[in-house]
């Protein structure tokens, strides 16, 4: 069973190859060097941006990630035609001078259909976020005979998100950043409607998670 998750090193060989954010790209080229420039100034005000929330929560003594128990409280209760698999995992990472990382892992399943949740708080890696919320906003799509992928907007506000939906096969996935501080990875394995994942991160508590 395939992975779904987009790693970060392909978040940013895709952030060399996008063009113009207001269509999708369809030659795999910057076409000029207004598009580079508006790249580059969106990757800084990005940062900005990450580096002002990093300072707030530096200032309430928030430089650690949420332990893996309240990140359990945002997955969802249920999930419509699912049941649990089981509890939800979890680990924390505390590692002085290198930062900290958070997550959890709940699995639902109805037959052979199986949707995976994970969150991850990574609170001192939010320069590493910024760079990857940059190119989700600028409206990047792909599609080729295996699968389409891109960005999606959910309507959700501080909220970026990527979606890979599978041609030949019930998969999909939805990659949520949020506050430039946490992960919401959403995998289908069975369903390759993107409606499905869509409905069930606009369900969940986000709204509250990206106040932390």
């Amino acid at each position: 069973m395939r992975n779904l998750s987009l790693p970060v090193s392909v978040c940013f060989l895709l952030l060399a190859s996008c063009g113009n954010p207001d269509k999708p790209l369809e030659d795999g080229k910057i076409s000029s060097v207004s598009e580079l420039e508006a790249i580059s100034e969106r990757m800084q005000s990005s940062h900005e941006e990450a580096v002002s929330k990093r300072e707030e929560r530096v200032k309430r003594g928030d430089t650690i990630a949420m332990p893996y128990k309240e990140l359990q409280l945002f997955l969802p209760e249920s999930v419509q035609g699912y049941e649990k698999s089981g509890e939800p995992r979890g680990n924390q990472i505390n590692m002085p001078g290198m930062g900290s990382w958070s997550e959890t892992t709940q699995e639902y399943e109805n037959g052979d259909k199986r949707i995976t949740i994970k969150i991850l708080d990574y609170n001192a890696a939010e320069t590493a976020l910024s760079g990857i919320t940059a190119l989700y906003s600028m409206g990047f799509k792909s599609e080729n005979d295996e699968k389409t992928e891109g960005t999606v907007d959910l309507g959700i506000p501080g909220v970026t998100a990527y979606e890979t939906v599978y041609k030949q096969q019930p998969e999909s996935s939805l990659i949520l950043v949020v506050a430039d501080r946490f992960f919401i990875n959403l995998e289908n394995y069975g369903d390759n409607n993107p409606e499905v994942l869509r409905s069930i991160a606009k369900s969940m508590d986000i709204k509250t998670l990206s106040s932390k």
